[in-house]
């Protein structure tokens, strides 16, 4: 992984030359009616921004839909191939592991990406792998179990717990009711989780605590960022579950903001970034990322998920980060577009 640097509030260099550049995104007709079927629609919320941008950036620009079919998509990237690559394609094909899947295809077509590498994309979209090889870096995340097949193990974490899909992201499976400290709402969540989802449900102590994130792009951390969960009326559980993400008339999305730069004082910033760029550099994640943290009543930090590729819709957290480092939108795609095309 390149040597990372903080940014320091400098207005983008002067505009590169121009690319051909294709943004690969999913089906979406085709995922309605899946689970979490509002994050997989939703990707439309960065697609067409981060489509403006490159134009504002006097870049050609070609949307590329995985409903094509796979056959024809490999056709059109030799027939005419790009620059590079925006990829967006998160779970192609209805698979999970479609966005790594896609990710090897452009590099087996030696067509630069946007993208972290697959094998970092299939690690860090396995919790439990993730955990693995941060806790063997002496990384820290909460302590855990497993369930494999929608039964409670047998030994069980400090509670209060948190449940979720091993295999997932955009906090698919993440619900308001997804902190408990009754075993027996515990096994009955557990139980609907794997119905729903058929894959290992990941039993967490939940650490009560405030929540950061780390974001990098390409060689440069951004601003550390907070969720202030203060607005929240006092029943819910301070999460960033699917509804604070893409239920847009719910309480969770209205009252759960990101607030950048997080209030802490230097030392702890300082002790949270380089957390989060070891985790990184553990998982091997390059390209863009962000990286969630929970830190607990004595300070301990605790990495709840490594995400490579995070949203960059406008209204989401890396937009957020970057605006306050002082680029705006269009200086976030293009720092992104930039790194792609220098690594190739």
């Amino acid at each position: 992984m390149p040597a990372l640097r903080t940014v320091r509030h400098r207005p983008p260099k002067s505009r590169a030359a121009s690319f051909d550049v294709v943004i690969l995104h999913d089906d979406t007709e085709g995922l309605r009616g899946r689970e979490g079927e509002e994050a997989h629609v939703g990707v439309w919320e960065a697609i067409l921004p981060i489509e403006e941008s490159l134009k504002r950036l006097r870049h050609q620009t070609r949307l590329l839909s995985l409903g094509m079919g796979l056959p024809k998509i490999i056709r059109t990237l030799q027939e005419k191939k790009p620059d590079v690559v925006f990829h967006l394609a998160e779970t192609a094909f209805g698979d999970t592991l479609g966005e790594a899947r896609m990710a090897a295809l452009l590099e087996l077509l030696n067509i630069p990406h946007t993208s972290a590498a697959p094998d970092a994309l299939l690690l860090c979209r396995d919790k439990l792998k993730t955990k693995a090889v941060l806790q063997e870096r002496g990384i820290q995340t909460p302590p855990h179990a497993v369930s494999f097949d929608g039964r409670l193990p047998a030994a069980l974490p400090v509670p209060p717990w948190i449940s979720k899909p091993a295999l997932e992201d955009g906090s698919i499976g993440v619900a308001g009711n997804a902190v408990t400290s009754d075993p027996s709402e515990l096994r009955r969540r557990v139980r609907m989780l794997y119905k729903t989802l058929r894959q290992p449900i990941l039993i967490e102590s939940f650490i009560a605590g405030r929540e950061f994130n780390v974001g990098v792009v390409g060689t440069e951390v951004l601003p550390l960022a907070e969720i202030d969960f203060s607005k929240l009326p006092g029943h819910l559980p301070h999460i960033v579950n699917f509804e604070s993400k893409w239920k847009y008339d719910t309480d969770y999305f209205k009252f759960t903001k990101t607030v950048c730069p997080a209030p802490v004082p230097p030392a702890l910033r300082d002790r949270i970034i380089r957390t989060g760029v070891s985790a990184l550099a553990a998982l091997n994640v390059e390209g863009y990322s962000r990286v969630d943290f929970r830190m607990d009543s004595t300070e301990q930090l605790h990495i709840l998920e490594v995400n490579p590729n995070p949203d960059l819709s406008p209204i989401a957290g890396m937009a957020k980060m970057a605006e306050t480092a002082g680029w705006n939108f269009d200086g976030l795609i293009k720092r992104i577009l930039a790194f792609s095309l220098q690594r190739g």
